[in-house]
């Protein structure tokens, strides 16, 4: 399920550039205010069935919008728009009430959003997509090191792919359906380095085809590639072929 968030400004709003843990505590004040105890066990817990993995299932996107980019901050300038995707239905909804029941304040600025709640399917069968913010691939490394791995990696898809099934199950309590995914087009300037809370993290933006069943696609659309997903990264968008309308 999706919600798409958009935002009338009536003068600029600014923001620090790496703004995702701003946006991410929004979503979940959102669905604080309508439930408590359902938020702290997302938020503090994510949604594991298995007592190891902790998944949130949710993704959000970057803000979009006019805007100047100065001293390390982004000014929107007329009005602003994001989108948050979920595989957990109701915690959706309970961001969608908590929008609507208290609106949305980027420190003091308060806004009343316009929002809109879809439920796309992914019909097909392979997909062609872009990254709307880039996939982060990461596996411990010597002295608790974290190592980022890279489109060019040979490890880069088996990771993504154990990712996906060990979501799939924690979720469904089965077992993966096969996927398979290829990196289409990907080059050195789709590497973002970026910090959250402090911490830097690196993801690449690019092109890449999944293929699998209709189920999984959506599953994968509305919870994102990677990891990191609940810091808003790994959503993408779905591209058209050159002979579909």
């Amino acid at each position: 399920m999706q919600l798409k968030v958009r935002i009338i400004l009536e003068k600029p709003l600014t923001l620090p550039a790496h703004y995702n843990a701003i946006l991410q505590g929004i979503i979940y004040n959102a669905s604080d205010s309508i439930n408590h105890s359902y938020t702290k066990q997302i938020h503090n817990e994510g949604k594991a069935k298995n007592g190891v993995n902790k998944f949130k299932y949710f993704c959000f996107s970057k803000i979009t919008g006019k805007y100047t980019f100065e001293n390390h901050k982004i000014t929107f300038l007329e009005s602003l728009y994001f989108e948050i995707r979920s595989a957990d239905a109701y915690f959706l909804h309970l961001v969608y009430e908590g929008f609507q029941k208290n609106g949305i304040s980027f420190y003091e600025h308060h806004f009343n959003p316009i929002l809109k709640l879809e439920d796309r399917i992914i019909q097909k069968q392979e997909i062609y997509i872009k990254m709307l913010s880039p996939i982060i691939a990461l596996k411990p490394a010597l002295d608790n090191k974290k190592e980022y791995l890279t489109p060019y990696d040979t490890e880069f898809i088996p990771y993504l792919l154990q990712n996906y099934q060990n979501k799939y199950y924690d979720f469904y309590q089965n077992m993966a359906p096969q996927l398979d995914i290829e990196v289409l087009d990907v080059s050195y300037r789709d590497k973002l380095v970026t910090t959250f809370n402090g911490t830097y993290l690196t993801g690449w933006y690019g092109v890449y085809a999944l293929r699998s069943t209709s189920e999984v696609l959506t599953f994968l659309y509305n919870c994102g590639l990677g990891s990191k997903n609940a810091q808003g990264f790994g959503l993408f968008t779905v591209l058209k072929k050159e002979n579909e309308d």
